[in-house]
């Protein structure tokens, strides 16, 4: 597996990966409706708009020429006084889970923030995703809980945070 910048090329794999692991682990969480109306060709313009610009900073995991994982990540966006950077984004196939791919991504992001001088970093995740712990398993701190609307519902997201991003394993 290798990590590398994301590039624009990338726009497709990220839009059809980011459909696939909603849908696998959201279908009995988020209306249906929600999940059944995304579109991977608006997602694939999205993605390939946000890497055409600077205002993020994005790798894949990519095996034998294909992404089976991406993270997207920048400055925070609600203005808070601790944590300047954020994970945006995390996502990896089902069968490319749970084998360290999450890991080398995540640390991939802390080394950039780093050389940008981004050194606290937070992650906003659906209190019902079921991998959130994944968080935990990479020494983020439980920060709080809020709730959000989100496809027509209020829904419950945790914070996790990470206050020295150097501290963060680079395997």
């Amino acid at each position: 597996m290798v990590i590398r910048p994301a590039q624009k090329i990338d726009a497709h794999d990220l839009a059809c990966i980011y459909v696939q692991t909603w849908q696998d682990t959201y279908l009995s969480v988020i209306p249906y409706g929600y999940l059944s109306s995304m579109s991977i060709p608006r997602l694939e313009k999205a993605f390939f708009d946000e890497l055409s610009g600077n205002r993020i900073v994005s790798f894949v995991a990519e095996d034998a020429g294909t992404v089976k994982g991406f993270i997207t990540g920048g400055y925070e966006r609600n203005g808070d006084d601790v944590y300047s950077g954020e994970i945006y984004t995390l996502y990896v196939l089902k069968n490319h889970q749970r084998r360290g791919v999450g890991t080398r991504l995540v640390a991939a992001l802390a080394h950039q923030f780093d050389r940008s001088g981004i050194f606290s970093m937070l992650v906003n995740v659906l209190k019902l995703n079921p991998y959130r712990q994944f968080y935990k398993k990479i020494n983020g701190l439980y920060l709080k809980t809020k709730r959000q609307p989100f496809a027509g519902e209020a829904m419950e997201v945790e914070t996790y945070g990470w206050l020295d991003t150097t501290l963060i394993d680079r395997p």
